[in-house]
C-alpha cells in the first residue's frame, strides 16, 4: 500500500514490534505486513525495518541518524537479538495470529496463479492431464475462499466462492477460446472476466469499508491484465515473454494477498 512518509528504522537494543508500533503511531500488524521478510521474533540489531507512520506521529527535531526519538536503551542484546521483554502475551498471540493468516493468504493465491499458469501450459500443450489440471486449478477457489472465510458471513463467503469459481471457469474458457482462434468468443469472455472482477470488489466493499477503496478493484483488474497477458504470449509461442510476466504475476499476487489481509485485519 501506497505511504507518503515512509521512514527506515533500523533497529537498537531494546527495540520491539510492539514497541515500535507505540513509537510511530501503527500497528504490530502494519509492521510486519510492510516487512514480509522480516521475522519479529528475531530482530537483529542494525536490521532495517520500513515504517509507515500513523496518525498523529511527529518526527523528532533533530532526526540525525537512526529514526528512534532518541531512545537508545542499551538493555541486553541476548547474542544480537533484541530483547522484547514488555511485549505482552495477548500482543504476542496477535503476531502469531497475523502471521498465519498472512502465510495462508500468500499461499492461497500464490497456489491460484500457480495452478493457472499449469493449465495454460497443459491446455497450449495439448497435453492429456487438461481435466486432472483443471480440477486442482478448482480446488484454489475453496483455498481462498477458506481464508476469507472466518471474517464474512457464511452467506457471502458463499457468494465469494461462487464468484472466484466463475473467475476460474473464464479463465480456463479463455485460453481454450485463444488456443482454438475462436476471437469473437474470446473477447466475450474478456468481457466477462472483467464483469467478474468488478462483482468480486463490490462484494467485498459491501462487507468491509476497507476494500471500499479503487485500489481493491485495480489489484483485481491487474491480476486479470497480467494473466491475459501471460496467456496471450504462451499460446503465441512467446515462451519468454509468457514467463517474464508469470513473474510479474507472482510478485502481484502476494501485494494483492497482504492488502487483503490488512483489509481483514482492519475490520
Amino acid at each position: 500500500m501506497y505511504c507518503q512518509n515512509k521512514i527506515v528504522h533500523t533497529i537498537q537494543a531494546g527495540d520491539s514490534l510492539y514497541k515500535l508500533s507505540r513509537q510511530y503511531k501503527t500497528t504490530v500488524t502494519e509492521l510486519i505486513l510492510g516487512n514480509p521478510g522480516v521475522n519479529p521474533y528475531n530482530l537483529q540489531i542494525g536490521m532495517k525495518l520500513t515504517i509507515c507512520p500513523g496518525e498523529g506521529y511527529e518526527a523528532p527535531e533533530n532526526p540525525g541518524g537512526n529514526q528512534n526519538g532518541g531512545n537508545q536503551n542499551q538493555g541486553n542484546q541476548n547474542g544480537g537479538n533484541v530483547s522484547g521483554e514488555n511485549q505482552t502475551e495477548t500482543e504476542s498471540e496477535r503476531e502469531n495470529a497475523v502471521l498465519k493468516l498472512n502465510e495462508e493468504m500468500r499461499l492461497a493465491w500464490l497456489d491460484h496463479v500457480y495452478w493457472t499458469r499449469m493449465y495454460l501450459m497443459s491446455v497450449a500443450a495439448d497435453a492429456a492431464d487438461q481435466q486432472a489440471v483443471e480440477d486442482r486449478l478448482m480446488e484454489t477457489a475453496d483455498e481462498i475462499t477458506d481464508v476469507f472465510a472466518r471474517y464474512l458471513p457464511v452467506p457471502v463467503t458463499r457468494q465469494l466462492r461462487n464468484l472466484l469459481v466463475e473467475h476460474i471457469e473464464i479463465g480456463g474458457a479463455i485460453i481454450r477460446a485463444l488456443k482454438t482462434g475462436e476471437m469473437t468468443n474470446y473477447d466475450s469472455l474478456i468481457k466477462e472476466w472483467y464483469a467478474n472482477a468488478n462483482q468480486i470488489a463490490t462484494l467485498l466493499a459491501n462487507q468491509n469499508p476497507y476494500f471500499g477503496a479503487r485500489e481493491t478493484r485495480n489489484m483485481l483488474l491487474n491480476h486479470l491484465d497480467l494473466t491475459r497477458e501471460e496467456i496471450e504470449h504462451q499460446i503465441n509461442g512467446e515462451y519468454g515473454q509468457s514467463i517474464d510476466t508469470f513473474r510479474d504475476i507472482e510478485k502481484q499476487a502476494l501485494e494483492m494477498a497482504d492488502y487483503f489481509v490488512r483489509g481483514l485485519l482492519a475490520r
